[in-house]
């Protein structure tokens, strides 16, 4: 057997949060008052703060952010365009997590498989701030406050090595086809 590797076309989706304020000021507070987290050996990202992975499922900010992403993921993507029913939810959350970088954190390379679409949400970023790289393409997002990309959730990426004093804080999630 002979396995080529490939780098292809993919569309990702880069676009904005109406909410930004109000969602950025309630994780500000609710990792002031030390939000649970995992050890950074259990994640390809190494930052300083990774919280667990469905971190806090029933707060109404967060799963409205999900859900706009979700619909505008849905919305271009089409996962349920064959099966005539236009009006059905087709894509369930499975996680939700909060990164915060401080210098010299990064995220190796990585996907999200087994999961359909992934997102990261810029939550406190500035231009300076490390790049969010598909690994396969070399193409950079420049992160951008009230920002999020939405992508195939097979796609390599990582993060690059943060070099700057300021935190940077990302939120990021994960959607599966609910069949």
């Amino acid at each position: 057997m002979k396995v080529i590797s490939v780098v292809h076309n993919a569309d990702i989706l880069v676009d904005t949060y109406q909410f930004h304020d109000s969602l950025k000021k309630e994780v500000i507070r609710l990792l002031g008052e030390g939000a649970p987290c995992i050890p950074q050996k259990d994640s390809n990202v190494k930052a300083t703060l990774h919280t667990i992975w469905d971190w806090e499922p029933n707060n109404i900010k967060f799963r409205n952010v999900k859900a706009y992403i979700r619909e505008e993921i849905e919305r271009h993507y089409k996962p349920g365009a064959m099966s005539g029913d236009p009006n059905r939810v087709w894509l369930k959350s499975t996680n939700f997590w909060a990164n915060a970088y401080q210098r010299g954190d990064y995220g190796t390379v990585h996907n999200h498989k087994p999961n359909d679409f992934s997102f990261a949400y810029f939550l406190k970023s500035a231009d300076d701030h490390a790049a969010f790289v598909f690994s396969d393409s070399g193409y950079k997002i420049i992160p951008k406050e009230g920002t999020f990309v939405a992508f195939p959730a097979y796609l390599n990426h990582h993060v690059e090595e943060h070099k700057v004093d300021d935190k940077r804080i990302t939120l990021s999630g994960n959607f599966k086809i609910d069949q």
